[in-house]
């Protein structure tokens, strides 16, 4: 009886330390690998890219012709689209002879970009030197008062796509230009109909008209 007593005590004795044994086994050792990780993405600028077009088929810079209506006597002048730079039409010129004439400019803008481009903003720049967007001058034995009221009835505008913008700075929302799409801009300039005269030649300077397009709203 004593010796089953002490074998059974030898077996539980043994398995205790056999258990113990174990744990320590497979908590001695803890190994961490830790990976940390971050990434930087820098577009190329020319991936957005809005330009001017004569064409609305294929983006085609060159000569926009002046379309002239109205009494007799007016006429236009070509215009040139140059993207090589800053895209930039310029040469817009009526030559008006009374009051009721009209010429217009209809060329295109293309977003040729990797985005989708937003008319954020049509600004009307002062004339350069000036402090305002329109300066009329006299010519030689012209009377400038005649002129000065003659002045107020000569206007430019301009209309992007459905949206017209007729000489004052514009904030604008929800004006979209998708991918590799055109949409038409028309330059106006008008010498309304119920303007008044002037004795003699002048001279109508404006200033830049600038269409910013944003890639976001």
């Amino acid at each position: 009886m004593e010796k089953d007593r002490s074998t059974k005590m030898i077996a539980i004795i043994a398995l205790c330390v056999a258990v113990i044994g174990l744990s320590v086994g497979f908590a001695a050792f803890s190994n961490d690998l830790t990976i940390s990780s971050s990434a930087t993405v820098t577009p190329e600028a020319t991936d957005f890219d809005v330009n001017f077009s004569t064409v609305n088929t294929a983006e085609t810079p060159g000569t926009v012709s002046g379309v002239a209506t109205g009494t007799s006597g007016v006429t236009a002048e070509d215009a040139t689209i140059d993207n090589s730079n800053a895209p930039k039409i310029t040469g817009l010129k009526a030559n008006f002879t009374a009051p009721g004439q009209t010429v217009t400019y209809s060329f295109y803008a293309h977003n040729a970009g990797k985005y989708d481009a937003y008319l954020n903003t049509v600004t009307y720049n002062n004339v350069s030197g000036e402090t305002a967007t329109k300066v009329c001058t006299a010519g030689s034995g012209t009377d400038d008062t005649m002129v000065q009221a003659a002045c107020s009835a000569i206007s430019v505008s301009v209309k992007v796509g459905s949206d017209n913008f007729t000489g004052s700075n514009a904030a604008i929302s929800s004006h979209l230009l998708a991918i590799d799409t055109y949409e038409e801009v028309i330059v106006t300039i008008e010498y309304a109909s119920d303007g008044t005269r002037a004795d003699g030649d002048f001279t109508v300077a404006f200033g830049d008209i600038v269409l910013t397009y944003g890639s976001v709203d």
